[in-house]
């Protein structure tokens, strides 16, 4: 976070010395190093959540694609289908249609004699 080197820190040590006094010193240190301890971990929370939420956004967008994409193969596939079923429809009835063609000239001729 901070760029403080080992001069810094001897330095911020003098002062707290100085100022707060030998006897309170490791008291003072101690709850410093625990306020420290839970203001990383608290960092550590944030940083793990905003990961978390981050992942969900791109399970999400995922799922999406994933979804238009089953729609659209699904489409297709249907399509594809229905083409065949019009085509099979139209490969029987032909020859029906021959068939009655046929007959009705057969009966046109027969009542025409």
């Amino acid at each position: 976070m901070f760029d403080i080197g080992f001069f810094e820190i001897c330095l911020i040590g003098v002062i707290a010395l100085l100022v707060i006094g030998p006897e309170k010193l490791p008291r003072v240190a101690r709850t410093t190093g625990l306020w420290l301890g839970k203001a990383r971990g608290m960092v550590k929370t944030v940083k793990y959540e905003i990961d978390e939420q981050i992942r969900v956004e791109e399970l999400k967008q995922s799922m999406e694609q994933a979804k238009t994409t089953l729609q659209s193969s699904a489409k297709e596939s249907l399509n594809e289908v229905g083409s065949s079923f019009d085509d099979l429809k139209n490969q029987v009835l032909e020859p029906t249609d021959q068939i009655k063609k046929t007959n009705l000239k057969q009966s046109t001729t027969k009542s025409a004699e």
